[in-house]
């Protein structure tokens, strides 16, 4: 019952900590300009949708639970003009167990934008010694380009399953993780709802604390003493959602792929690795509403293991630790349906299925990962900001997520 106890007092103070910070401005300042059709929002979305920072499509991960993109999106859906914001940060996950932190930023309009700007600062420590500081901003131009970018210092124990679809709990082995990553993308617009552009990806890691006898101490994986890497290519995101954080219709579509030469980098040979996303949400009456999520990601050449694909975490496959299985191609596809209980709180049933392989080719169902579960939603503001406890289920037993944002 310790596990409870604490996931009920984490759950107490963030439900205190958000619905203090969501709390209307005593005198907002008048709202955005209207967007512009090449705006990434569908036509007629509230200003008040306006994202904090979001990840990339993919990199939500457990030392980035506290990512602004989360965790400010309750302040952020009733906050607009020019202004300064702070509020703590609490949340549970398998990988991470209790942590906690801070995070603010400066939510601001430019003149002639279509939609208005945000920069944020968040820190966080866990119970498992992990900690991370992210910095990532947003910034939307007159002419409709946005131009996102983030840098993360962390460090984070971790653990190592292998590679491949069919490890077991005995190859498992730790590892510590401190690295320094930098990602930058400006999305041009091209037609509406449409944006396209350059990336770039600049990452320096070193694995620490491997444990004696294990494959990253015997230095048979790539990346196993860590690695310094330059990479670029190009990112592109179509949008039609009624609402960012919690949309009740729509679709977006995310892909981003990016190139690593060797001769930029330092401990690694040359490498590229891609994403491709695609989640639909069908409105199926009195706020109810299925959401529809496909996700692959693929990596060719020699990547450092930290950046193999992989299952797993508070967005794929919950109920499955993140990194559980990773190799060069992942897969994974989920549904969950969303509805009002009664007032504020929400329920919510999902399922997922995915995998890994060393290759396209290789890819079966013959070893398919399989997960579901029940979980809560208490509703911090009218635009819908949500709080979310997870219970999901797999294979390996039912673990807990207690987060700000929905999984997709």
């Amino acid at each position: 019952m310790r596990l409870a106890a604490r996931s009920s007092l984490a759950l107490l103070l963030l439900l205190t900590a958000a619905r203090a910070a969501a709390a209307p401005s005593p005198a907002p300042a008048p709202g955005p300009s209207p967007g512009a059709a090449a705006s990434a929002e569908a036509a007629g979305a509230s200003a008040s949708d306006n994202p904090p920072p979001a990840a990339e499509p993919g990199e939500r991960t457990a030392e980035t639970a506290a990512h602004p993109e989360g965790h400010v999106a309750a302040a952020e859906a009733q906050r607009h003009g020019n202004r300064w914001f702070a509020l703590p940060v609490l949340f549970w996950l398998p990988e991470t167990r209790l942590g906690f932190g801070a995070t603010g930023g400066l939510h601001l309009d430019l003149r002639g934008a279509p939609r208005p700007s945000s920069v944020f600062v968040g820190a966080v420590y866990t119970l498992e010694r992990q900690g991370s500081v992210d910095v990532a901003g947003e910034i939307y131009l007159p002419n409709g380009t946005l131009l996102s970018g983030r840098t993360r210092v962390v460090h984070f124990p971790d653990v190592f399953y292998g590679i491949g679809p069919h490890t077991t709990s005995e190859d498992r082995e730790k590892f510590t993780r401190r690295g320094a990553e930098a990602v930058v993308t400006a999305e041009l617009p091209v037609v509406p709802n449409l944006r396209i552009g350059p990336r770039v990806d600049l990452r320096a890691e070193e694995i620490q604390e491997r444990e004696p006898g294990g494959l990253l101490a015997r230095g048979t994986v790539a990346g196993w003493d860590g690695y310094t890497a330059a990479a670029a290519g190009a990112s592109a995101t179509y949008d039609t959602r009624d609402n960012t954080f919690w949309p009740m219709r729509g679709t977006v579509l995310q892909a981003w792929y990016v190139y690593a030469p060797a001769a930029l980098g330092r401990r690694h040979a040359t490498f590229g690795r891609g994403v491709a996303e695609a989640r639909h949400f069908v409105p199926l009456g009195h706020r109810r509403v299925l959401g529809l999520h496909a996700y692959a990601e693929g990596a060719h050449g020699e990547p450092p293991f930290t950046l193999l694909p992989k299952l797993g975490s508070t967005r794929f496959l919950r109920g499955i630790r993140e990194g559980r299985y990773r190799d060069r191609v992942d897969w994974v596809t989920q549904a969950e349906l969303r509805t009002p209980v009664v007032g504020r709180l929400g329920a919510a049933a999902f399922a997922a299925v995915g995998d890994v392989a060393p290759s396209l080719r290789a890819l079966t169902l013959q070893s398919v990962k399989a997960s579901g579960g029940l979980g809560l939603r208490w509703k911090l503001t009218d635009d819908g900001a949500n709080i979310r406890v997870d219970l999901a289920a797999s294979r390996f037993g039912v673990e807990l997520y207690v987060l700000v944002l929905e999984a997709f």
